[in-house]
């Protein structure tokens, strides 16, 4: 599967990943939101999947990219995994 491939589920698995990745990047959410003009609200609706039409998955994109690609697919997956192990213990 490459990168490309990767199918992300809009969501707090994927808000928190994208966050991190900003973060272990040394840059910030609302910051990168500011600089482009976009309402950290307006792409926190994004992440979480509450804006899903062409210019709701365009930016989604464009936050995935900024992010990092690669590191939020690692995180995305590291997180799922997580949550799935922890819902296999009995966990919510």
């Amino acid at each position: 599967m490459t990168q490309k491939d990767v199918q992300f589920q809009p969501g707090a698995i994927l808000h928190d990943a994208i966050v991190g990745s900003f973060r272990a990047g040394g840059r910030s959410f609302e910051v990168w939101c500011a600089d482009h003009g976009i309402s950290p609200a307006t792409a926190r609706n994004v992440t979480f999947g509450q804006s899903k039409g062409p210019k709701g998955r365009a930016l989604l994109a464009r936050i995935i990219d900024a992010a990092g690609r690669d590191v939020v697919r690692a995180a995305y997956e590291a997180r799922l995994k997580d949550h799935y192990e922890s819902f296999k213990k009995g966990g919510a």
